[in-house]
Formats: structure tokens, sequence, C-alpha cells
């Protein structure tokens, strides 16, 4: 399975040089806040597509030091050897581009790489504490939530959104305007309705893959019933095919011309659509749960997006979850993690909050930006 050997962060947040070595299966981080955990986790989700689990820009990264930022920050990190795949990538790195701050490169063994093919080699899930108001906050968040999951599905979905995006800011820019040039419209519209009509589906057979490890499994973890509510989107879970979705997305788009000049801006579309997400048991959306609930909710999500990516084996990276856990569920969740058989990333104020995987976790403890291995006493079992 794809995991994580070594990583090299050099000026990175917190960090002016650190080399850690990491085994396969579950890894343990604990230290006081503010030592430097969530800034390792953050480097390792950069080994992704995307700006990360902070979603910083790549000027931000680089450590300041009496008052100075450094030119700049880099990632290298070194993949366990998988025997049945001789010849794959093992080696990553990204980094600040010096001479532009805002820019970052990525390399895979040497040579010169694209997000698509970081994604076809590595998939990364995580949960952080920004994710416990996932269910109350805005729709954006939601939306960038099911599409962290379709990334990992669909290596080509962040390329294809980013397009998307890209379509709709040039259409805006022309409603803003109003510019009334059929032409220029048309040439636009071909592209959002084709990019986003992959968008859209890519969401669906995520959501779609998702709901079936849910319901699969009882867990102490309450099972959830998820849907989406787009325009697009509602037509794929009707049946509808990839280019039946864009062609009526495209009539929709000019059909719908002058109430989108009079507003200024596109008014369908996938950056529109909402993710629903409801406690099953109780019927009830998960917006009016507890904060429990809601945490417990999220846990299941992500457990089931890791089982439905297995073939795939993705990283984990689960910031302060455990310290949100009564007892039962901190157990229920080691047995999970250990019966997943996948690395996984987990961060805690206290070694004692892990003490349920006795010694079937490599410890490190974190402290002034230092790891240190650190065997589970007696006392935290």
């Amino acid at each position: 399975m794809p995991s994580i050997a070594s990583l090299r962060l050099i000026d990175f947040r917190s960090y002016s040089a650190l080399d850690a070595v990491f085994e396969p299966g579950v890894v343990a981080l604990f230290g006081p806040n503010g030592a430097g955990k969530t800034n390792l986790l953050e480097a390792i989700s950069l080994l992704s597509p995307g700006r990360g689990l902070r979603r910083a820009a790549a000027g931000t990264l680089a450590r300041v030091a009496d008052g100075a930022t450094q030119p700049a920050w880099g990632i290298n990190a070194h993949l366990h050897e998988d025997p049945e795949n001789e010849g794959d990538p093992t080696r990553i790195s990204i980094g600040q581009v010096p001479e532009n701050p805002r820019r970052r490169h990525l390399k895979i063994d040497g040579r010169p790489a694209t997000g698509p093919e970081l994604a076809r080699r590595l998939s990364l899930l995580w949960l952080t504490p920004a994710q416990d108001r996932l269910f109350t906050g805005p729709a954006l968040d939601r939306r960038k939530f099911i599409d962290r999951y379709a990334l990992a599905f669909k290596p080509d979905h962040g390329s294809n959104a980013i397009r998307f995006e890209k379509a709709r800011t040039e259409r805006n820019r022309l409603l803003s305007e109003g510019v009334t040039d059929r032409a220029w419209y048309e040439a636009i519209e071909a592209d959002l309705s084709n990019f986003g009509a992959m968008v859209a589906q890519a969401r669906s057979l995520t959501v779609a893959s998702l709901q079936i490890e849910v319901s699969a499994r009882e867990t102490v973890f309450p099972q959830s019933l998820i849907g989406l509510d787009g325009t697009l989107e509602n037509q794929f879970r009707d049946g509808a095919n990839l280019a039946d979705v864009a062609e009526a997305y495209r009539i929709d788009l000019t059909e719908q011309r002058s109430q989108d000049l009079r507003a200024g801006r596109t008014l369908s579309g996938p950056h529109r659509t909402e993710l629903h997400v409801t406690h099953a048991a109780k019927s009830m959306p998960a917006g009016l749960c507890s904060t429990g609930e809601q945490k417990a909710l999220l846990i299941g999500l992500i457990l089931a997006q890791a089982r439905a990516l297995q073939e795939k084996a993705p990283i984990l990276l689960l910031d302060e979850v455990a310290a949100h856990l009564d007892s039962d569920r901190r157990a229920a969740l080691a047995e999970e993690l250990i019966d997943l058989n996948l690395q996984v990333f987990m961060t805690g104020t206290d070694k004692s909050l892990f003490a349920d995987f006795g010694s079937r976790a490599q410890f490190l403890s974190v402290a002034a930006g230092v790891l240190e291995n650190s065997a589970l006493d007696h006392q935290s079992t």
C-alpha cells in the first residue's frame, strides 16, 4: 500500500529542518498545543493536489524567524516500496519557487509532475477541528468537503473543477460588463457545460459510493444519509449520462442568459450545489444534531470513504479527533483504523488518548518542532 516512509521539511511553518521516519500503520503524534503537530499534518496534506488541509497560499507557508520570512520552503517524502508495484514512483518533492513566492513546484522521482499525476499516486483524506462546523457553516465548505473526497475517486476532478471555475469567471465578467455578443458566450458556455457536467458526475459517484459504505456497516459511529441537491447532480441521480447532462446545462445557460445578465453572474450550475447529511437513526439533519453527534457523523463519513477507497490505500490525517470522543468511541475508532490496514497520522495533546492502540501504533512525541520516538508506557495503557 502507498505510505510515507520518511519526510524532510525545510523552513516549513514552525520547522527549520525536520527528518522523520514513519511506519506504514498508525502514527500517533502527541505533544502540547503549538508544538507543531498540525503543521506536520499540513505538510503531509500538501502531498496531494490543492492547498492542503488549511488551504493556505504557497507564499504563507515559509518559516518566520526573527521577524523575517525565509526565502523558500520545501517538503520531500519517500514512500515505502511496494514489491507488487515495482517501478512505481518512490519520491515526491514539493516546494516554493524562490523567485516567484506564489508558485509551487512539484516533482515525482526528480521529474516535474502535475496535480492529477500526484492524485493517481497518493490519496489523502483528512479531518480537522475546522471541519467541526461543516454541517452548520456555508454550503461552499460542504462542496469543498465532497470535492476532496471526489478527487480520491477521480484524479482529474481537481483540474476539471478548476477549468469549470475559470469558465464561470470569464462568463461572469461578460455578464457584469453587460456584454450581449452571442458568439462570446457560446464558446465559454461550451466549456462551462462540459466541465460542469464532469464535476457534478464525480460528486454524484462519490456520494453514491459513500452511501453504500455507510449503510453496509453498523458501528458506534451513527449512520448517515447523504445526498446532493443540484441541477446537474439531480440529473445524474435520475440516470442521465454525461453527454446528456452537459447538453442540458448548455441549453439552460443559453436560455437563462438574459436573467443572468440582470443578476451579473451565473445563477445555475454545480457551484450552487448543496450537500445534505442526515442522522439516519434520528431522521434529523446533521446541522441540528448535537456537537458530539456531528463529530461522530464526520468520523463515520471519513471511515466510509477510506473503506470505499481501500484499493487505493488512502493515507488518513486525523487532527485532534480522539480528544472529542468518549472512551467507548475512542476504543471503537482504534479498532476500525487498525482494521483498515492503512497509514494513519493522528494528533493529540496527551499520549493517553491513543492508549487503545497499545503496541499497534508508532508513538512520536512532538515538542518545539522536534520528533522523538516514544513507547506507550504502562500508565497510559
